[in-house]
């Protein structure tokens, strides 16, 4: 296990570990202070947390529904690492597993990987590459990834965001997206359906605002829940402002959702330097295929042919507010 350290002519910092690709540090200076902005364990505490704190998550993030695959006919079985639903690609998969350095730079490393054919019970051998760069005050993740035979993907960092150290409930977040998906008791879609209340985020508002007022935050104890952006909509996708009003992230990505996660269940977690994170001390924003679209068409297709290339790109801007 080694952790890569990074840094621009801007003053950007990225910290990586080879284990899970996993970003352990993004800093930049607020105030002529340098301040990080991710969520992170010491790294030895990786392989067992499970919070998938600023992994590589896949090789189909999110959820699948009944822990199987169908498709022409054909059936897989796959690991079900939450209840009778495939997590993240199952227990064993990119996010807790060393990935082979293929390329460095003082403001870049792209890292690799395989998913053998069968493994967590998804078909086809899939070759994955991960490159974080650094470009300004930008973290550019950019993902790709070819298979021998037809299976679905859906890449995503797993990082969680605090700009200002506290409550993620009091930073102000705004979501491009007219509809969203509602889910079930397994955290499944429900079906897509426009954002109303608490999840038209198109206008900008403190995250907690309203909070457990919607049925659906209920079942979740927060936001868990992806975003489908406005068709041809203006960039940014998403802006996240801290509660201080000292920083604000602007999200810009290639995939058509966002998963809005505000570390319901970080409690526990262990914390760099000691100590355990608590709930809403983290908040992730995904971007994604749809979740549970592998076996339901009216969701997306997001099945890799082999002879195609897999290909996702997300930029994470840091705008620090002068005092």
């Amino acid at each position: 296990m080694k952790e890569f350290h990074l840094q621009n002519a801007a003053g950007l910092r990225l910290s990586v570990l080879d284990f899970g690709a996993t970003l352990t540090a993004l800093e930049i200076p607020v105030n002529g202070i340098y301040r990080n902005v991710l969520l992170a364990c010491d790294p030895l505490d990786y392989p067992n947390q499970r919070s998938y704190l600023g992994a590589i998550v896949g090789r189909f993030a999110n959820r699948i529904g009944n822990g199987r695959l169908e498709r022409a006919g054909q059936e897989w079985q796959l690991d079900a690492n939450e209840g009778t639903t495939c997590l993240h690609g199952g227990c064993d998969s990119l996010h807790n597993r060393e990935w082979q350095l293929d390329g460095l730079a003082e403001d870049r490393i792209r890292l690799q990987t395989r998913l053998a054919d069968g493994e967590q019970g998804f078909p086809g051998n899939l070759d994955v590459t991960v490159e974080y760069r650094l470009e300004q005050t930008d973290l550019v993740i950019e993902l790709s990834a070819t298979t021998d035979a037809p299976t679905p993907v859906n890449l995503t960092s797993h990082a969680y965001f605090n700009l200002d150290g506290g409550d993620v409930r009091d930073h102000h977040i705004i979501i491009n997206a007219d509809r969203y998906l509602p889910t079930d008791e397994h955290s499944l879609p429900l079906g897509i359906a426009p954002v109303e209340g608490v999840f038209d985020l198109r206008h900008g508002k403190r995250v907690g605002e309203q909070w457990m007022a919607h049925a659906q935050q209920k079942k979740c104890l927060g936001f868990d829940h992806c975003f489908l952006f406005v068709d041809a909509s203006p960039s940014p996708q998403a802006t996240l402002m801290a509660g201080d009003g000292s920083m604000c992230m602007e999200m810009y990505t290639n995939q058509p959702g966002v998963q809005l996660y505000t570390g319901n269940w970080l409690a526990g977690t262990p914390k760099r330097g000691g100590g355990h994170w608590g709930n809403y001390q983290g908040l992730c924003l995904e971007a994604q295929q749809v979740p549970d679209s592998p076996n339901r068409p009216e969701l997306g297709n997001p099945w890799l042919e082999p002879g195609e290339r897999y290909q996702h790109i997300t930029r994470y801007r840091l705008i620090p507010v002068m005092a």
